[in-house]
């Protein structure tokens, strides 16, 4: 999952972002098994919610990490086209592209962070509604669920 191969060399390429944000929101691999019963599934349910609500915290964290990355470079940006404002707006933008190439980059992997983690929040919240849809029809077939 991530893995991409580079069209280039062939050789597998892994996303800094995704390496970052899956140990921050530590998604169990047995998300994924298949439940035998409708205690297990309910189980899961209760776990996936309970993994939900921490990606939750996870995002507001990177949603932080993303403005501060903004600010950051904005403000260094800032600082560069004033200081150079006397050479013409357009020599002065460049110097501060130029300059701001690091703070650029930190920018845009905060992004790329919060973009796997949402994304992520996504697929958990696809398999609990797959998973509560998979106990309502197994509660039926036995009898179990409401007529």
């Amino acid at each position: 999952m991530g893995d991409i191969t580079d069209g280039a060399t062939g050789e597998l390429r892994l996303s800094p972002a995704e390496l970052a944000v899956r140990e921050m929101l530590a998604i169990p691999s047995g998300i994924y098994g298949v439940p035998i019963t409708p205690a297990t599934i309910d189980q899961q349910v209760t776990d996936i919610a309970d993994l939900i609500e921490h990606i939750a915290q996870v995002i507001v964290v990177l949603y932080e990490d993303r403005h501060r990355a903004e600010e950051k470079y904005e403000g260094r940006f800032s600082d560069l086209m004033v200081m150079h404002a006397s050479e013409g707006a357009q020599l002065a933008r460049q110097f501060a592209i130029s300059k701001t190439r690091e703070e650029r980059h930190e920018l845009n992997l905060a992004k790329e962070k919060l973009r796997y983690a949402e994304e992520m929040q996504k697929a958990v919240q696809n398999r609990s509604f797959g998973l509560m849809n998979i106990g309502k029809r197994i509660s039926t077939a036995f009898g179990m669920g409401q007529r």
